[in-house]
């Protein structure tokens, strides 16, 4: 099981223009899509063709999923797409948006690929903007000592806080964990 917490937040600018979309199930999927300073947010339609893919796309290989969504977003888009279950995270990057994998007590970049996993590794997913504050020894120290993805983003969201008071662009992140004890709650 993959236990998840998401933040989307507006910081100052008047909207919020990141997207994230998610499919939940053996295999979580999740697509983050950044709109820096230079990118333009997606329109309705093509918000519209891309929750509906994302939603929809439970039993779909990630290769798959990963080809129709280029159809889907416009070129240049900044954004990341991730496949996760408890043995396997796959991940495609494109841009601005990042990942990194506490395992064994370390942190670690993750690149585009496939990665295995195993009980208690922890990944964060986040724009430029959210990581912009954020070591990466923070990083490790928030995830170690949280027990749950939702203390972790808030104990990276408060380290946010303390440097700029979230009044920058729009910050958009994923928490997970993995949990092979399918007793715990999310």
């Amino acid at each position: 099981m993959i236990e998840y917490y998401t933040l989307m937040h507006k910081g100052n600018c008047d909207e919020y223009t990141d997207n994230i979309f998610m499919n939940f199930g053996s295999t979580v999927t999740v697509l983050i899509i950044y709109n820096g300073e230079n990118e333009l947010p997606l329109n309705e339609d093509e918000k519209t063709r891309v929750s509906t893919y994302i939603t929809g796309c439970r039993g779909i290989p990630f290769q798959e999923v990963s080809a129709k969504l280029k159809e889907y977003l416009p070129e240049g888009t900044a954004y990341m797409l991730i496949h996760i279950n408890d043995s396997l995270i796959n991940i495609e990057r494109h841009g601005q948006v990042y990942a990194s994998i506490i395992k064994n007590g370390e942190i670690k970049l993750l690149p585009n690929g496939p990665f295995s996993i195993e009980d208690d590794d922890r990944v964060v997913c986040g724009t430029a903007e959210f990581f912009r504050y954020l070591s990466q020894p923070a990083i490790l120290s928030d995830a170690i000592t949280a027990e749950s993805s939702e203390e972790w983003m808030d104990n990276l969201v408060c380290r946010i806080s303390e440097r700029n008071q979230l009044s920058e662009g729009n910050l958009t992140a994923v928490t997970l964990i993995v949990r092979k004890d399918s007793d715990t709650k999310i």
